[in-house]
C-alpha cells in the first residue's frame, strides 16, 4: 500500500501465501478506505508452505500445524465482501488470461486466489543450524 501512495501510476501487486495474507487480510479494509488499486496475486497451496517444506525436507514429511485446507476461508468471497474484485485460478492455462482480467482493472483492488501443486517447494531453503553455504537447491541436490 505504500507504495502506492508513493506512486499511483505504477501498477502494484502483492505477492503472497494464503497463511501469510490470513495475517493481515484486514488490510483489504484499508485498500478501500485510501481507494488503493493493489493487486493481490495469492499462491495458494493450502498449508503454511515454509513450514511445510520444512517438516517435508527434515522431518520425513511428518508434518504438525502445516496443512489446513478444510479452514481456510472462500478468499473470492471474501475479497468481494470488501468491495474488490476477486478471481479464482485453478488450472494453469487459465492464468495468463486471468492475469491479464486482473491487471486491466486498473482502478480496482484485484484479489487472485492461485491455486499452486501443495507438493511444490521453494528453492533456495537453509538447512537446519546451516549457514548460507549450507542450503538446499532442490529436493535431491545441496551446496
Amino acid at each position: 500500500m505504500g507504495a502506492i501512495f508513493a506512486d499511483r501510476d505504477t501498477p502494484v501487486a502483492c505477492v503472497t501465501g494464503e497463511g501469510s495474507i490470513q495475517m493481515c487480510i484486514q488490510e483489504l479494509s484499508t485498500c478501500s478506505q485510501y481507494h488503493l488499486p493493489v493487486k493481490i496475486i495469492n499462491l495458494n497451496n493450502q498449508a503454511l508452505g515454509m513450514v511445510k517444506q520444512w517438516q517435508d525436507m527434515n522431518y520425513e514429511g511428518r508434518y504438525s500445524q502445516s496443512l489446513y485446507e478444510e479452514s481456510l476461508p472462500d478468499f473470492i468471497a471474501l475479497a468481494e465482501a470488501y468491495g474488490h474484485v476477486g478471481i479464482k485460478v485453478t488450472r494453469y492455462e487459465d492464468l495468463e488470461p486471468a492475469l491479464e482480467k486482473c491487471f486491466a482493472m486498473k482502478d480496482r483492488v484485484v484479489f487472485m486466489d492461485i491455486y499452486v501443486d501443495p507438493t511444490e517447494h521453494v528453492y533456495p531453503m537453509l538447512v537446519p543450524e546451516g549457514s548460507m553455504r549450507d542450503m538446499w537447491l532442490s529436493k535431491t541436490e545441496r551446496t
